[in-house]
């Protein structure tokens, strides 16, 4: 997929002088991946999806290569991979091959093309201890991993790598799960399972604020490393509960079971570095969640 049109003039990672800011978006038709090329679109820039859903493989060195070298980016936004906690779980060679193989095949290609890369990765790299990465799980670990690559290729090639981190995003359009499935849940008065006693936290984060701070990376907005992207508050899933009572005016009905140890139970975000770059999420999770319910309802 292929869209959108010049609007200023940039330079790209070989020195030439572009007249667009080119984005290859991988995994541009999933969640964030649509939400992202959308944005990149309105700002007028170029932007092309590479996802599986229209034949693209992350894992395939070879195409990847043929693709960014036809369409030229200045910048590559890498979002492809597995991004559930649980398939980790069940099958973590799976994980470690799609988020660090696939992040080795973007970062050689971004070297061999002179391309800058942002990573999508996951407050999961900190596990139960927000303030310094600490994974528990096989996911966090694959993440945790990428993100060292990219450091890496800063460090060792001058590659501009952005790396985010992002928790609990939310918004209309999403598979069921997390935030969107309890919200569907709670609209149809079903029984919403929560796993331990609710009292883990999250910042849940607007699906449009983490498609902003996307497109600003390839402005160079953002210097190479490593930057929490959320709202800066930590809410608990019991605290998202209250909240969505008092937004739909009835009772929730809740079942507690128990929490699986590989689920964080504390993810808390800092968003003071990526503040100093200009980014502020502008969706308050009450705002965000009236939209959702809103568009879910209708």
């Amino acid at each position: 997929m292929l869209i959108g049109g010049s609007v200023t003039k940039s330079i790209n990672r070989r020195g030439l002088a572009v007249e667009e800011i080119r984005v290859l978006c991988t995994g541009g038709s999933g969640f964030i991946g649509s939400h992202t090329v959308e944005t990149l679109l309105k700002r007028g820039y170029t932007a092309k999806s590479y996802d599986v859903l229209e034949g693209y493989d992350i894992l395939n060195h070879q195409q990847l290569e043929s693709v960014v070298e036809e369409f030229d980016p200045t910048w590559i936004i890498h979002l492809a991979g597995q991004v559930r906690l649980m398939p980790s779980i069940e099958n973590p060679q799976k994980d470690a091959e799609l988020n660090i193989i696939g992040m080795l095949n973007v970062l050689e290609t971004a070297r061999k093309y002179g391309c800058g890369v942002t990573f999508s990765s996951s407050g999961a790299v900190y596990g139960n201890n927000y303030q310094y990465p600490e994974p528990v799980s096989p996911y966090g670990v694959s993440k945790l991993a990428a993100e060292t690559y990219a450091k890496l290729y800063h460090t060792l090639h001058g590659l501009h790598t952005v790396v985010f981190r992002f928790s609990s995003v939310y918004g209309f359009g999403r598979a069921p799960t997390s935030i969107n499935l309890i919200v569907a849940k709670a609209l149809k008065g079903e029984v919403i399972q929560v796993t331990g006693d609710g009292s883990q936290t999250r910042d849940f984060t607007h699906v449009s604020d983490v498609a902003e701070a996307l497109a600003m990376s390839t402005e160079n907005k953002f210097p190479s490393g490593v930057y929490d992207i959320g709202t800066g508050t930590a809410t608990s899933i019991n605290e998202l509960i209250l909240l969505l009572e008092r937004l739909l005016g009835k009772k929730i009905v809740s079942q507690y079971i128990p929490c699986n140890k590989a689920d964080p139970k504390r993810n808390e975000l800092n968003v003071s570095k990526a503040a100093i770059h200009g980014f502020k999420a502008k969706v308050s999770l009450e705002d965000g969640l009236k939209q959702l319910i809103d568009k879910t309802s209708s």
